[in-house]
């Protein structure tokens, strides 16, 4: 049996051209501070304006949005209102409702089949939740399974509902792409401006420059070895990618990872990673978090049928490795492979 690795950085942001060498050279240098939060590691690279003091910024942004949605933390409101599962309303903040109802919201799209925020419980026979690995028997996800989806939830105003003891929500697969949310907010209103901003947490990507660059070189990751596959170009965005790469371990030579497919119950095998890029509009990086769940666990088929629900929603571009190893994209982008660079 592997264990499940740490979480990998799942893309490399790549210099585009000499232009963009000989301007970054004649820039202030660029501040690299790396931190660990969320069970995975946030670095963030700030070019200009105060660059210490933005980085520390942005880190206690994301500290803040782990404090509210953490499912471990007893401080957080994720906790609270599990904790009060079957025994009524939970009042919530204004900020955590919009991110529930941002989230239910992706799961319309395939009426919750490939992303629910309540498929925690089942998550957790499989031990991702304890790290305790195990692959459970087909009755205990069905039994489970039954009350692990979103039907379980009601949220009105400023108070959310879990119907069933059992239940648990888990906002993991939003709680990155959210703080990038927060994070581009943050970074609109300062002054002076920086020049650009890279921050990668745990693979959901930000990508800051003020609207001034338009060819980010955004490298995809090989999901089966080192380095990158090739990339796509990208003004600035909002970069998200799940893939089977980063939390799973292996039983009897299968894997299995921490993505769990709510129609089935079982770790999503359709595809090896999906990369969503969304543009800067708010809760976008949220959205492109959870839409890299729906394309995983969605078959080709499902994926071209889903994709304008997913460009309404914000989605610009998405890069797909599919469980055979073969790349396709979906939207206005071209992927180039590394050995045509």
């Amino acid at each position: 049996m592997r264990k499940a690795i740490a979480p990998i950085v799942a893309l490399i942001v790549v210099g585009a051209g000499l232009a963009t060498f000989f301007a970054l050279r004649a820039s202030p240098e660029p501040v690299t501070s790396t931190y660990f939060l969320m069970d995975t590691v946030l670095t963030v690279k700030t070019t200009g304006g105060d660059a210490t003091a933005i980085n520390e910024h942005l880190h206690a942004l994301a500290s803040g949005v782990d404090s509210m949605t953490s499912y471990y933390k007893s401080e957080s409101e994720t906790v609270r209102v599990n904790t009060a599962a079957g025994r009524g309303p939970v009042s919530v903040s204004p900020e955590y409702a919009a991110l529930l109802k941002a989230a239910m919201a992706v799961e319309t799209i395939d009426h919750g089949e490939t992303f629910d925020i309540a498929i925690a419980p089942v998550s957790s026979l499989w031990g991702f939740s304890t790290k305790d690995f195990r692959v459970p028997a087909a009755k205990e996800i069905s039994d489970t399974l039954a009350y692990s989806h979103s039907d379980q939830l009601t949220i009105a105003d400023s108070t959310v509902q879990i119907r069933d003891s059992r239940a648990r929500i888990d906002l993991g697969g939003v709680a990155k792409g959210y703080s990038l949310d927060v994070m581009e907010e943050y970074l609109h209103t300062v002054t002076p401006q920086p020049r650009q901003v890279i921050v990668d947490f745990g693979g959901n990507l930000l990508l800051y420059s003020g609207g001034q660059k338009h060819d980010w070189k955004i490298g995809i990751r090989d999901p089966r070895g080192q380095g990158i596959i090739g990339y796509v170009r990208s003004g600035d965005a909002f970069v998200a990618t799940s893939g089977d790469y980063e939390r799973y371990f292996e039983r009897d030579g299968t894997r299995y990872c921490h993505i769990i497919d709510p129609s089935t119950g079982y770790p999503g095998t359709l595809n090896q990673s999906v990369t969503v890029i969304t543009g800067m509009e708010p809760m976008q990086g949220a959205i492109g978090d959870a839409l890299g769940k729906v394309f995983f666990c969605s078959t080709a088929e499902t994926q071209h049928s889903l994709f304008p629900a997913a460009q309404n929603q914000g989605a610009i571009g998405i890069v797909i490795v599919d469980a055979a190893g073969t790349r396709s994209t979906l939207g206005p982008i071209t992927f180039v492979p590394t050995t045509d660079q």
